[in-house]
């Protein structure tokens, strides 16, 4: 029998076969780091599990040391990626976590927002290679001069998007057509993370990512996806935490979905929570949201909004849960739609995972497919 480290993999069965040696030679220490991150192991772990030092991986992920062609197979066993996945020849987006903005940031695990950055660097490169063959929307995001107030932002971008009076139904269609992408992908292993969200500009094109893990009320996601939409606008140069930052897209976010003009005359004078649910539905946010926009109106007092928040988180039991995939124009369609007119024109899924040399389960949980095979529950 051959030696496995000596012999070819084959990647896909009509592509070309690529020996470790080759894949050893043409190495690309970012990719072990990438690879690293989105498994959520430490150097150590790896270290390990490969059979190496910690050291060495530090020296594999530095470019000071190339790994041997025996390391591949335990590679690609960890990590769950093509063994030439770790080659170079490939486009690759570079992302600090210091360059994306996040929600939450001060109770963010580091880890995660290390796998936040490299899940981005990732969404580009997929985005990169759609690209290339199908033209995505021209990007629309208006200039704001630096230390243009949230709400004045907010009513410029409704002009210059032509968004209608009243709800802004499809949030998220609405930004793809900007040509935003928007993209729904898990951030953790561990099904806990405190990551509602997180957005950069700083690859090209403007990304956002959410995590559905936060996403448990289609309110709060769409709020999610205006306050990262303020971000991109208002915020050129990424604060990560910067709590003047955050209060501005948070501003930015309320007015863009309830604009004080409109919102205002149909908000009660006291706080009545059957109509404000009914607001709620109609408008897309939640009661929460409508509360804390009365306050900001002064419409009541500051005893009151602490009373509602009280009645509301005691009934927040009580409320239903509805699927973000019963709102249609919520759901990221973007990259799915383009690669589906890219399989017309010859260009398949099993093309894209090859040139970007991913597996397919990758290729799903970025394209955000949901699992239709009926799903097994075991009673003990």
């Amino acid at each position: 029998m051959a030696d496995e480290t000596e012999g070819q993999f084959e990647l896909f069965s009509d592509g070309p076969t690529t020996t470790y040696a080759q894949v050893a030679e043409n190495f690309e220490p970012a990719r072990l780091t990438q690879a690293r991150i989105l498994r959520e192991l430490t150097k150590q772990e790896l270290a390990e599990a490969v059979g190496v030092s910690s050291a060495a991986i530090g020296q594999f992920e530095a470019g000071a040391v190339s790994p041997r062609a025996e390391h591949f197979p335990k590679f690609t066993r960890e990590l769950g990626v093509p063994a030439e996945f770790f080659a170079t020849g490939r486009p690759l987006g570079r992302l600090d976590a210091a360059d994306a903005h996040f929600r939450h940031l001060r109770s963010t695990r580091s880890k995660d927002r290390a796998k936040a950055a490299a899940h981005a660097e990732q969404l580009w490169e997929l985005t990169y290679a759609l690209e290339k063959r199908v033209a995505f929307p021209d990007v629309s995001l208006p200039d704001v001069e630096e230390g243009t107030p949230p709400k004045e932002a907010a009513r410029w971008l409704r002009e210059t998007w032509q968004i209608a009076r009243g709800p802004l139904p499809h949030l998220v269609a609405t930004m793809e057509a900007r040509g935003i992408v928007v993209c729904l992908i898990s951030l953790t292993n561990d099904a806990v993370t405190r990551v509602d969200a997180y957005s950069t500009n700083a690859l090209g094109r403007p990304l956002v990512v959410m995590t559905p893990e936060r996403a448990k009320t289609v309110y709060r996601y769409r709020f999610s996806c205006a306050h990262e939409l303020g971000h991109l606008l208002l915020h050129s140069s990424a604060a990560p935490g910067d709590r003047q930052q955050e209060r501005e897209a948070d501003a930015f976010a309320a007015e863009l979905l309830t604009p004080q003009i409109e919102i205002e005359p149909l908000l009660p004078r006291g706080v009545r929570l059957a109509e404000l649910e009914k607001l709620s539905r109609e408008w897309g946010v939640s009661v929460e949201s409508l509360i804390r926009r009365m306050g900001e109106l002064q419409l009541v007092s500051e005893a009151a909004i602490r009373r509602a928040y009280q009645r509301v988180r005691g009934a927040a039991n009580l409320r239903r849960a509805e699927p973000l995939a019963t709102y249609p124009g919520e759901v990221p369609t973007l990259l799915r739609d383009a690669l589906e007119l890219a399989s017309k024109h010859g260009f398949t899924r099993a093309d894209l995972a090859k040139e970007l040399s991913w597996t397919d389960r990758a290729i799903s949980e970025v394209l955000g497919d949901q699992d239709a095979r009926p799903r097994l529950s075991v009673v003990r």
